[in-house]
């Protein structure tokens, strides 16, 4: 054999290892041992040392026992395949897409080299027979069927070649020959009758015996081969749309929050494919390796075959010297021992090699899911961070809004010394410090309005049946603090309480409550608190104090005897009560005055008023006057005093007066 021949067969040592690490030599590389031989007795040795089991079958005893390895495996490429083709991730960058569909080409790929691999490596397993009881001529049931349909169908086509070539005789045959010719014919159309029925029921044989008798490890392998119909079609799933970062990175704090929950399930996702990407390696690789082992073995028997070969093959000049069979030439391996290294090397390969191309193809995968884990782990960090930066200025923001708040009202407290002017600033304080917390937390959290003003319309009518008294009060809120509204200091009258407002609040305001004996009020120590929704209700009529004044109308009544002169004591009578109203005239003259000026309207200026009246048969003077309401029991006292000392010092007065004198107040309250 030539030297570079002799390198082809043997080759050196890293050449060995790069054809090992890629399933095995060439399939050349074998056959170029064909042209030498080998004694029985080196033959079975060397059989022995690769793990072959004689000739018989192309069962290989080193890959015995995975038949639950395939199987798992196997079953682990399909779940990896239907894990990968899920909807992984909801929002990312456009290149995320691009990593969904290579993860999905690529556990394709996984899924056709594994099964590839388990439908080559199940012969070498079952010895080409599988589990199924054999026939008597050594083979079993499933092949003995097919082996009659290939027989009917090789009939069938003899009988229509027979059946045209009787047509082309009976074309040109003469009448008397054609009867004979049409009589074949007939028969040999019942034969071909008999033989389409025979196949149709070889058929439906088959068709039951594959469905109901096929067992091991091969009909395993078909079986889940069936169940994974992805791996021969070609319906490509579409990726899902990807809320886009940029969108993300302008959007509030809920849509952020919950795109950030997303990416968080989907590095959940990714690292549980890169685990599930690991274990399908480890079991490719544990897999290979035996068939590698064997692989080896049978390199190794090419190498001391082809070594044997070129010490048997006689020198040039001798060979023309020499008769061949002369005594000293070396015995040749046998063909039948090359025969059977290349087809045991063929069938290792077809299982070998669609692994090593699977491991290849994992490796790649493992590095797309990779690349896509750090893809999404660096959009969650860019994500985070503007979350953190939206939090923080919309927490700066408030902080402003309540800072200004809190200025606002110390300064209010310090430069504004009216009472009910500050109270008019705290209220605008109030609602100008809660306006703008609500909108830098409405666009703060919220951008998307759409959204909004759907969640908007579903909550409303809740809201409206919920909350329906403080929406009430609140509305009555703007009409109390109206024009004609009440404010801190005003004496009204609700709900048969009489008393002093102290807080008008935007749902409630709050009397200090009143109560006493005669025409004197005093507090009793209590707050009464109402609803500002009470001004809405008709049965519970709310009264107060026209605006800016603080006086009331009280009314003295005294009885007169008959015949007394009426003229002289109602003149002395209603002198003496001028005579106390004239020490507060004034003020009460100034409050009609400012209430003129506020309505914009004339009004009759309050003074002391007189009548002379009959009632019940007796003629009594009513008088009345007004009162400023903080010294309304002061002024009735001074009243009191002046009419006792008037009856005390005019005897006409005294003459005529027939009962105690009474005071009043027209309103109570």
């Amino acid at each position: 054999m030539p030297k570079a021949q002799s390198q082809l067969c043997r080759g050196t040592r890293p050449e060995r290892r790069k054809r090992r690490g890629r399933a095995g030599v060439t399939i050349a590389a074998l056959l170029a041992l064909a042209v030498a031989g080998q004694p029985d007795a080196a033959r079975s040795q060397l059989a022995g040392n690769a793990g072959l089991q004689g000739d018989a079958g192309l069962q290989v005893a080193g890959l015995q026992g995975q038949d639950e390895a395939i199987i798992a495996h196997l079953s682990a490429v399909i779940q990896f395949y239907r894990t990968v083709n899920q909807p992984i991730q909801k929002a990312g960058e456009p290149n995320d897409v691009v990593y969904r569909d290579q993860a999905v080409a690529q556990a394709t790929a996984i899924g056709g080299f594994a099964f590839q691999s388990a439908i080559a490596e199940a012969p070498l397993i079952e010895g080409g027979s599988g589990e199924a009881a054999p026939g008597a001529d050594g083979t079993n049931e499933q092949q003995r069927i097919q082996n009659s349909v290939a027989g009917i169908e090789k009939r069938i086509k003899d009988l229509e070649e027979r059946e045209k070539a009787i047509d082309g005789q009976m074309a040109v045959a003469d009448p008397r020959r054609a009867a004979a010719l049409e009589s074949q014919k007939d028969q040999v159309q019942a034969a071909l009758e008999l033989s389409y029925a025979i196949r149709d029921a070889l058929h439906r044989v088959a068709t039951t015996s594959g469905a109901r008798g096929s067992s091991g490890l091969a009909a395993d392998i078909n079986r889940l081969e069936e169940s994974f119909p992805e791996l021969k079609g070609n319906n490509k799933t579409s990726a899902p749309q990807l809320t886009t970062i940029d969108a993300a990175l302008s959007a509030g704090v809920t849509t952020q929050s919950s795109v950030l929950f997303q990416m968080l399930e989907t590095m959940h996702a990714l690292s549980g494919l890169v685990a599930e990407n690991d274990r399908l390696q480890q079991q490719a690789t544990s897999l290979r390796a035996p068939m590698l082992t064997i692989v080896r073995g049978l390199v190794q028997q090419g190498q001391q075959l082809s070594q044997q070969a070129e010490a048997a093959l006689p020198a040039p000049t001798l060979a023309r010297k020499k008769q061949p069979g002369a005594a000293g030439s070396a015995p040749s391996p046998a063909p039948e021992d090359l025969r059977t290294i290349t087809e045991r090397f063929k069938a290792l390969s077809a299982a070998a090699v669609p692994l090593s191309e699977e491991v290849i193809v994992l490796e790649q995968s493992h590095a797309n899911l990779t690349a896509w884990q750090g893809s999404v782990r660096q959009e969650y960090s860019t994500l985070l961070h503007s979350l953190l930066l939206r939090i923080l200025v919309i927490a700066i923001a408030l902080a402003a809004i309540f800072g200004g708040g809190e200025a606002w009202t110390r300064a209010t407290n310090k430069y504004i010394h009216e009472l009910r002017r500050r109270r008019q600033l705290l209220i605008v304080r109030r609602a100008a410090v809660g306006f703008l917390s609500v909108m830098v937390i409405l666009f703060g959290f919220v951008t998307r309005f759409d959204s909004l003003a759907t969640f908007a319309g579903f909550i409303t009518a809740g809201i409206a049946l919920g909350l329906q008294t403080i929406l009430l009060s609140v509305a009555a809120y703007f009409f109390i603090v109206g024009r004609y509204g009440i404010r801190v200091g005003d004496r009204i009258t609700v709900a048969a309480v009489t008393g002093d407002v102290i807080d008008v609040g935007l749902v409630r305001f709050y009397l200090m409550e009143l109560a006493g004996s005669g025409n004197a009020l005093n507090p009793t120590g209590r707050v009464a608190v109402f609803s500002n929704a009470v001004l809405f209700q008709a049965g519970t009529p709310l009264y107060k104090q026209l605006p800016g004044t603080g006086y009331a109308w009280h009314e003295l009544t005294v009885k007169l005897a008959e015949g007394a002169d009426y003229k002289v004591v109602c003149d002395a009578i209603v002198r003496g009560v001028h005579a106390v109203f004239e020490g507060y005239r004034e003020s009460i003259e100034r409050q009609h005055k400012a209430v003129q000026q506020w309505m914009q309207a004339s009004i009759d200026s309050p003074a002391v008023e007189s009548r002379l009246q009959l009632s019940g048969g007796v003629f009594q003077l009513w008088v009345r006057f007004p009162v400023e309401i903080q010294e309304a029991a002061e002024v009735d006292e001074k009243v009191t005093r002046a009419l006792l000392e008037l009856i005390a010092t005019d005897p006409a007065v005294k003459a005529a007066v027939v009962a105690t004198p009474s005071i009043q107040a027209s309103v109570r309250g």
